[in-house]
C-alpha cells in the first residue's frame, strides 16, 4: 500500500512538475485522455495536496524556528554585547522577507491547487488543463522561493562560522 501511494504522490507530481503547454495546444485525443482518467487526475491531486500541506507545516515551523530562535536570539545578544554584525543583521532581514514570500506564494498555490481540484475534468479537460497550468507556474514560485531561502540560510551559516572565527 505503501508503494502505491509513494507511485500516486510521484505520478502527481510529474502531473505538476512536467513541461507545459497552453490547453489550446493539447490534442483532442489529450483532451479525451484527461476526461477519461479524471478521477484518478482528481484522486492524486488530492494526495498531492494532503501531502504539500504536510510540507508546508513543517517547513513553516522549521522556518519560524531558525528565525525567531536562532537568528533573532544571535543578534540580540551580539547587540546586548556590543558585537553587533551588520551581515548577520542583513542575513536575518533577507530570510524573514523571503520566508514571508514563501508563505504568501504557497498560500497563493494552495488556492490555485483547491481551484484545479474542483474543476471537472471529465466535461471540461480543457478548463482543467488552463487551471492545471496555473498551477504549475504557482509552484515553481514556491519552489523557486523555497531554493532562495535554502541559500540564504547557507549564507547566514557562513556568515556566523566567519564571525566565530573572527572572535
Amino acid at each position: 500500500m505503501k508503494k502505491f501511494l509513494a507511485f500516486i504522490v510521484c505520478l502527481a507530481a510529474c502531473l505538476i512538475i512536467a513541461p507545459s503547454a497552453h490547453a489550446a495546444q493539447i490534442s483532442e485525443d489529450q483532451a479525451g485522455i484527461i476526461s477519461m482518467t479524471c478521477g484518478s487526475i482528481q484522486l492524486q491531486l488530492k494526495n498531492l495536496q494532503k501531502a504539500d500541506s504536510r510540507i508546508r507545516v513543517y517547513l513553516g515551523s522549521k522556518y519560524e524556528f531558525v528565525l525567531t530562535n536562532l537568528m533573532t536570539n544571535l543578534n540580540l545578544r551580539l547587540v546586548k554585547n556590543n558585537l553587533a554584525s551588520s551581515p548577520l543583521s542583513a542575513s536575518q532581514t533577507t530570510f524573514n522577507s523571503e520566508r514571508e514570500f514563501f508563505k504568501t506564494t504557497f498560500t497563493d498555490y494552495a488556492k490555485s491547487l483547491d481551484t484545479l481540484i474542483a474543476t471537472d475534468c471529465k466535461s471540461n479537460p480543457y478548463n482543467f488543463y488552463d487551471h492545471l497550468e496555473i498551477t504549475r507556474s504557482k509552484r515553481e514560485i514556491v519552489r523557486q522561493s523555497y531554493l532562495r531561502l535554502k541559500d540564504v540560510l547557507a549564507d547566514h551559516r557562513a556568515v556566523v562560522v566567519n564571525f566565530r572565527d573572527s572572535l
